[in-house]
């Protein structure tokens, strides 16, 4: 039994790594973004320079699932302001370090490396998400490798409420930031918005605090927008 266990788990791993495969290709039409190898096998993320007074896993992940499945995430002990955040797979990683390394979270310049631990163990003090159905790749895959991108001033929201109101969003989300503009639309029936900050760090913060928060009952999802103007 054990064998036969063994022998499914590795059936599972090899079509998701197929499925992903198949996701990439139809995404960026066997061209990857500049900078992307594609051949990265490291899963696991260190990030370093993190606020401590205003950061925890779920911010982490907010920002992290961006750019693919997270499994866990775990802040280290001895090093209050570094975090191991481990990714569904090596391009996913890929993606998370080249567009996230630099950037501007808390007042603070995130450092984003390859661990070299290959993984994060199970443990109490490790947050798991690989269930999560806030993971944004579970589900049109495609679409989001191709939405990947660094953080952007512009944001864009779905699963609004229907009798959301431009004051409704300015007022869920201004304490993060100078709102510029707004602007909400309807997309095959559902609302969606467009939320232009001042800067790339304000809609990053209002990212990471506002994702999968709740407007009159509705978990909204916030990614960044690689739209200019509105």
């Amino acid at each position: 039994m054990v064998k036969v266990a063994a022998y499914m788990h590795f059936i599972q791993v090899d079509l998701e790594q197929m499925s992903n495969a198949a996701a990439i290709a139809a995404a960026f039409d066997g061209g990857l973004p500049a900078g992307i190898s594609g051949t990265n096998d490291r899963c696991t993320l260190i990030v370093s320079n993190l606020n401590t007074d205003k950061i925890d896993e779920d911010k982490l992940f907010n920002l992290f699932s961006m750019y693919g499945n997270i499994v866990r995430i775990k802040f280290l002990h001895n090093k209050p302001d570094h975090a191991l955040i481990e990714m569904e797979d090596g391009f996913q990683a890929e993606l998370a370090v080249h567009f996230l390394k630099g950037a501007l979270l808390f007042d603070k310049r995130l450092e984003v490396n390859f661990s070299k631990h290959s993984n994060i163990t199970p443990a109490p003090d490790a947050h798991e998400y690989g269930g999560s159905n806030l993971n944004r790749f579970n589900r049109n895959a495609a679409k989001n490798y191709r939405h990947c991108c660094a953080p952007t001033k512009m944001l864009h929201i779905s699963t609004l409420p229907q009798e959301i109101t431009e004051d409704d969003l300015v007022s869920h989300l201004e304490e993060h930031g100078a709102i510029v503009n707004t602007k909400i639309f309807e997309v095959n029936g559902k609302k969606q918005a467009l939320v232009l900050f001042e800067n790339e760090e304000q809609a990053t913060g209002a990212l990471v605090c506002e994702h999968a928060s709740e407007i009159d009952g509705y978990t909204i999802r916030i990614s960044f927008s690689q739209l200019q103007n509105i």
